[in-house]
């Protein structure tokens, strides 16, 4: 026979998400410095902002759509400097506008 393994107490295999101060959990998480390797790549935060600005009703949140058009507009520098705007075609026409491809 096999010795009996050792076995692990059933619960959550990784660890939660963390939250940056400022956030709230469910909302895209906030940009902590782009400068220092951060828990957040640009392109995931920028895919997870267009998500959350496609999925807001600007006349009913205008606060909430302005928060994220303004967070993808803060994002461009990165995406260019990654060329991810160079091989990428932005669909939604808004989320082009904002950062100006």
């Amino acid at each position: 026979m096999y010795p009996s393994q050792p076995v692990a107490p059933e619960g959550p295999r990784h660890a939660a998400p963390q939250v940056a101060p400022g956030s709230h959990p469910g909302q895209p998480p906030r940009m902590m410095n782009m400068n220092t390797a951060g828990k957040y790549s640009a392109i995931a935060s920028f895919v997870t902002y267009v998500k959350a600005l496609e999925a807001l009703d600007p006349r009913s949140f205008p606060d909430e759509y302005a928060e994220h058009s303004d967070r993808i507009r803060e994002l461009k520098p990165f995406l260019r400097a990654h060329g991810i705007l160079d091989v990428m075609e932005i669909k939604n026409p808004e989320v082009a506008a904002l950062i100006g491809v």
